[in-house]
């Protein structure tokens, strides 16, 4: 049997829809399965999840692309597509490609498309995304306890990363804290830069290390960050391939996040993590898999979708850099 899971477009969530991949292995142990989804950061899921097949493909939009992809498809002869992305564009493929058996969502207005498919009522609590997946495949009734979730590194990967923290002068990493401070979605899901100074600061006082990460565009907050400190802290946003990132996210002692992509990364490879929360619902989108702690403090404007906070960032303001020390503290087992 050959299967195609359609993933989500973004990291987060496709990393939070691991569980659910590891229960489509359970239940097909023999068959072979094929991932789709976003060419960006198709090379880091290659890397956590060796025995899948990839298969990246452009954010469909328009219609040379569409019938691209759908021929690509069609040629592997799938025999049974799961559509993880809620989008219209992945039915379509998955119909336009005459895969004969396509389930999902019924979302988007997509439903005459599936061949089984699941209709959510309003009046449904919300699923955390992990449930959300996990909950495709078991009411189509595949089992689903069980399956694994956590995410192994090859000790390649482990050695080259350390390699390359030894040339920065962190040898060996025993004491790596690594911080994500910005956000490539927008400065609302940004921590304060000065609660961020002074976390690191005492981070600092306990012989820590502290590395900075994110998307290139990020750099210009990590930046910010990294010129208080004189030399003690590495900024390295925007400088370390994504597929590489998993090596080095295996060797801190905590990481230290907001609501994006690398923090489910982190939690999907084991570390300790503790995420700041704002305008996001982390009952919705938070790390699940411990160890993870999530700092979320209610707000009456959360959640919100804005990019930038029109308004004073009370959702993060309120979260103390004294309260995510001592969190650190205890999950990274540091002698304060």
């Amino acid at each position: 049997m050959k299967i195609l899971v359609f993933l989500p477009r973004q990291l987060g969530s496709s990393l939070l829809s691991l569980p659910a991949l590891r229960a489509l292995r359970m239940n097909f142990p023999t068959s072979e399965i094929t991932l789709v989804g976003n060419e960006s950061f198709a090379g880091v899921l290659a890397r956590l999840l060796p025995d899948y097949s990839f298969l990246s493909l452009a954010e469909i939009k328009d219609i040379k692309k569409l019938k691209s992809a759908s021929q690509v498809m069609a040629r592997q002869r799938f025999d049974l597509a799961v559509l993880l992305d809620d989008s219209f564009a992945s039915a379509l493929v998955a119909y336009l490609a005459r895969i004969p058996e396509r389930w999902g969502y019924d979302r988007e207005n997509r439903g005459f498309m599936l061949t089984r498919k699941i209709r959510l009522k309003y009046t449904d609590p919300p699923l955390h995304l992990m449930d959300y997946y996990l909950n495709l495949l078991k009411i189509f009734g595949l089992k689903v306890e069980g399956a694994k979730t956590h995410c192994l590194v090859s000790e390649g990967s482990l050695q080259a990363a350390a390699s390359q923290l030894h040339q920065l002068g962190i040898s060996p990493p025993n004491n790596l804290i690594i911080l994500k401070p910005g956000s490539s979605y927008g400065l609302a899901r940004v921590w304060p830069l000065d609660y961020q100074t002074e976390l690191i600061d005492r981070l600092l006082r306990l012989k820590a290390e502290i590395v900075l990460l994110g998307s290139p565009a990020s750099r210009p907050v990590c930046e910010k960050i990294a010129s208080s400190f004189n030399g003690r802290v590495y900024n390295l946003a925007g400088r370390w391939p994504l597929e590489d990132l998993p090596g080095l996210l295996a060797l801190a002692r905590v990481f230290i996040g907001n609501d994006g992509g690398l923090t489910h990364l982190a939690n999907a490879l084991g570390r300790p993590v503790v995420a700041l929360y704002g305008p996001t619902d982390a009952k919705i989108c938070g790390p699940v898999l411990p160890p993870a702690y999530v700092f979320q403090q209610p707000a009456p404007c959360a959640p919100c979708s804005y990019k930038n906070c029109p308004y004073d960032h009370r959702c993060l303001r309120a979260i103390s850099p004294e309260e995510v020390f001592k969190k650190v503290v205890e999950l990274g087992q540091f002698q304060a």
